[in-house]
């Protein structure tokens, strides 16, 4: 039987490097921001990045992308 809905979006977890971690959580603290706000507009520039990457190099971007 699946998990019933919660309304809320699945976690997910990671384990950066130490010395990573550190540095990450200083920066969003700087900026007044959550690890996870951060680390959410991070994977969209790096999702936007990429796209950008396979368009110059002539590939189509992936129409599941929401982004």
């Amino acid at each position: 039987m699946a998990r019933p809905a919660t309304g809320q979006t699945p976690v997910v977890t990671f384990r950066p490097p130490p010395p990573l971690r550190k540095d990450f959580d200083a920066e969003a603290e700087t900026a007044g921001r959550s690890r996870s706000d951060a680390l959410i507009e991070a994977m969209h520039d790096w999702i936007k990045k990429k796209q950008r990457e396979r368009a110059a190099a002539g590939e189509s971007a992936d129409p599941g992308s929401s982004t």
